[in-house]
């Protein structure tokens, strides 16, 4: 069975408990179809970004200002910073590290080794 065969055979699971007079079984039923649900289809971008997603900000520093990153406070001490990651954290920062963790977190959710 397949990802998404199972993602369909939960969902008509889902749907007909709702259709019907829940029991109080059949409340904590659904509330496990969600669940397992959920597992299967993976966080989405905004999950992502909530959970792991930072930016670089400009912290003062003497007149000018330091790049840090917006989840941890790791400085660089220096004003320009080309990573795509927090050095210290390792929160993606930018746009293109965001997509770079959803194409990781889709190759293990589908089972794909890099």
């Amino acid at each position: 069975m397949t990802r998404e065969e199972a993602i369909k055979i939960l969902v008509r699971a889902q749907r007909g408990l709702i259709a019907t007079a829940l029991s109080e079984y059949e409340h904590k039923m659904i509330e496990a179809l969600e669940m397992a649900l959920s597992a299967l289809r993976g966080p989405t971008r905004e999950q992502v970004e909530k959970v792991w997603g930072g930016e670089w900000i400009g912290i003062p520093n003497m007149g000018v200002y330091d790049i840090a990153c917006s989840k941890c406070g790791y400085s660089t001490g220096i004003r320009f910073w080309s990573s795509d990651f927090c050095p210290n954290c390792g929160a993606p920062l930018t746009d293109e590290a965001v997509d770079m963790v959803m194409e990781r977190l889709e190759a293990l959710k589908d089972g794909k080794d890099d």
